[in-house]
């Protein structure tokens, strides 16, 4: 027996299972012996001997999105999930930019806009938060330009317009639903300036909010969309002021008469 190739001394220990004691025939199938125990290892072959699935091939390459190697903005952050920062050079672009009227104010790696935060006062100047709403990068700026706007309206036409008019210009924009959203909004987020059309407010009257605002914010620029008055009726816009409006803008307006409104100081 011990010649016998069969038997089961030669066979590894965890291979008996499948051999007939009486016979010394192996149970399985041909799929089950192919590739298991110490006799049926597989084999290295040529590759020009193989055919099908088992042929090797060159290794795939894998596809990556173009826009990952052209595209600052679809860059991987780092692993250890610090944001990017910017270097010497962009940092002192970015100042440059958002502290002189004349710049393009947007990032100068990604393009992409700036938001803002809250104002803190230094001495004569003034120092806040910029960061880049599509790469994450931000720094501190001096005597920023650009201002948080907040647009409370209830004619979705002229908040589009608003809007659009805005954010070209660079500023971070605002857009709550109503008068008492944009109340809570203001509390978490403090805008710089508020334009607003009170005759088009119906949750709070439009007069109210600017009450409100003005008393517990006195600092706040609030800029008024008014009509022009007619000889038929008083002027609406005469109990804005009263209330605390900071300036007053006559509707139909331009682009410049917005803009010109950001940058003139409270009368």
């Amino acid at each position: 027996m011990a010649d016998d190739p069969k038997s089961g001394d030669e066979r590894p220990p965890e291979e008996h299972e499948f051999y007939d004691r009486r016979s010394g025939e192996d149970r399985r199938g041909g799929g089950e012996r192919r590739g298991t125990g110490r006799r049926y290892r597989r084999q290295d072959v040529d590759d020009d001997r193989r055919s099908g699935k088992e042929r090797r091939g060159p290794p795939r390459r894998k596809i990556l999105d173009r826009r990952r190697h052209v595209d600052p903005r679809y860059k991987k952050h780092r692993s250890s999930g610090a944001h990017p920062v910017y270097s010497v050079e962009d940092n002192a672009r970015v100042q440059q930019m958002l502290s002189r009227v004349g710049f393009g104010v947007t990032c100068p790696i990604c393009e992409g806009p700036f938001t803002l935060g809250p104002v803190d006062v230094r001495g004569t100047g003034t120092v806040r938060q910029a960061t880049c709403a599509h790469c994450g990068r931000g720094t501190v700026v001096t005597d920023c330009i650009l201002l948080r706007v907040m647009v409370v309206t209830r004619i979705a036409a002229v908040r589009r317009m608003l809007a659009g008019i805005l954010s070209a210009a660079g500023h971070e924009v605002l857009e709550p639903a109503h008068a008492e959203a944009a109340l809570e909004v203001h509390r978490e987020n403090p805008a710089d300036v508020v334009i607003m059309d009170p005759f088009s407010l119906t949750e709070m009257d439009g007069q109210e909010l600017i009450r409100v605002l003005r008393h517990d914010y006195p600092d706040l620029r609030i800029v008024v969309l008014a009509p022009k008055p007619s000889y038929r009726s008083a002027d609406p816009s005469a109990t804005a002021r009263q209330l605390g409006a900071s300036l007053i803008v006559r509707t139909p307006f331009s682009r410049e008469d917005i803009l010109r409104a950001l940058k003139e100081p409270r009368t």
